[in-house]
């Protein structure tokens, strides 16, 4: 009788097509959109088992607006090959429309100005799937707004820089009664609106039937002096917004929930920026941080990531566009902290496709 170690070494190997469908999902889920395409091309039987799974997507993907058209391109910072990914056709006025806000695969869109009378839209670019909303007003106003929506139930929630909103089931757009002013910031995580003045920062819940606000918090308190305005002689033949120092403040929620303040500075007659994080800790003053860990900030979206063994995401940096720091919205950066230098990315974007604007985006995929 052959020993049990003979039986096993003269068994045939098992062919990697014949994988149990339950293993074969297992992992499917642990890989990236990259690695997750690539595998689905092995045979046909793991094509077939891709269908019950989707790609362990962590990091966020970039979407591209060519000008006038119907489509997208996405960029994903994690594939090497810097491929382009096309999306389908978006519908006839995509084209003629523009992104106020993203919420994972979904987009806020808003009709160009001679559409005006149309409506706003909630887009989602994987599955074309659209949902229509009321217009608004000519008192109200959707400048830099947020958007939240539920994959499955499709509730849904935007929300103005003027803390106008509208939700799933409203019959009309809705004021939060709160007047607040030079609002520079707005965040929406975990049914919580994070708005930052220049003085303040409101948190609102949103959780109940209407908003309500839960904090107040200075932001001077820990924070560096604000810098007097005034006083500097203008050079002669360049334009003043030229010669202005370019600053900005954000709000961010990390992973965890601690919520950040960013500071940029571009000074004045220089290409250089110059970033300031600091930390609202339990007394609700602010302490400023050096270093994010094994996080990344996604200033666009206002939340940070964890980039440690992620391909396409350097811990310890900040992710932007150019237009959140007042220069040119087809401009993409990253400001890493342990260098202090910027570096605009991914350079084939930039170099080979004319568009009109650019967002990030945290891509949520469906089984196929």
């Amino acid at each position: 009788m052959a020993s049990p170690t003979l039986s096993l070494a003269q068994s045939p190997p098992h062919c990697w097509s014949e994988l149990p469908l339950d293993l074969m999902q297992l992992i499917f889920e642990r890989l990236s959109f990259t690695d997750f395409e690539r595998a689905k091309s092995v045979c046909s039987s793991w094509l077939c088992g891709s269908r019950q799974s989707k790609p362990n997507n962590k990091i966020p993907w970039m979407i591209i607006f060519p000008e006038e058209k119907n489509y997208c391109l996405l960029f994903n910072p994690e594939d090497k090959e810097e491929k382009l990914y096309k999306t389908k056709h978006l519908g006839d006025d995509f084209a003629k429309s523009s992104c106020l806000a993203t919420c994972r695969s979904w987009l806020l869109m808003e009709p160009s100005y001679a559409n005006r009378e149309d409506p706003l839209y909630i887009l989602n670019l994987l599955t074309c799937e659209r949902i229509n909303l009321l217009p608004t007003t000519s008192d109200q106003r959707l400048d830099s707004p947020v958007l939240w929506i539920d994959d499955k139930t499709k509730d849904y929630l935007v929300i103005g820089e003027d803390l106008v909103y509208f939700k799933k089931g409203n019959n009309s757009w809705k004021q939060i009664p709160e007047q607040l002013s030079r609002i520079r910031d707005v965040v929406f995580k975990d049914h919580q609106l994070f708005c930052l003045t220049n003085d303040e920062l409101h948190i609102f819940d949103f959780s109940g039937e209407f908003p309500l606000q839960i904090s107040r918090v200075s932001v001077r308190k820990g924070c560096v002096k604000p810098v007097k305005i005034g006083g500097r002689m203008r050079l002669p033949q360049i334009p003043w917004h030229v010669q202005e120092v370019r600053r900005r403040k954000n709000v961010v929620v990390t992973v965890r929930g601690d919520v950040l303040m960013v500071k940029s500075k571009s000074p004045f007659m220089s290409e250089t920026w110059n970033f300031k994080i600091f930390k609202m800790d339990s007394s609700n003053g602010w302490e400023r941080i050096f270093s994010l860990g094994d996080e990344a900030i996604i200033l666009d979206l206002g939340i940070t990531v964890v980039a440690k063994d992620q391909e396409g995401v350097t811990s310890n940096s900040i992710y932007f566009t150019g237009d959140e720091i007042n220069l040119d919205d087809t401009e993409i950066f990253v400001f890493n902290l342990d260098t202090n230098k910027v570096e605009q990315l991914p350079q084939l974007v930039s170099s080979s496709v004319s568009f009109s604007t650019v967002r990030w985006f945290l891509p949520s995929f469906r089984n196929p």
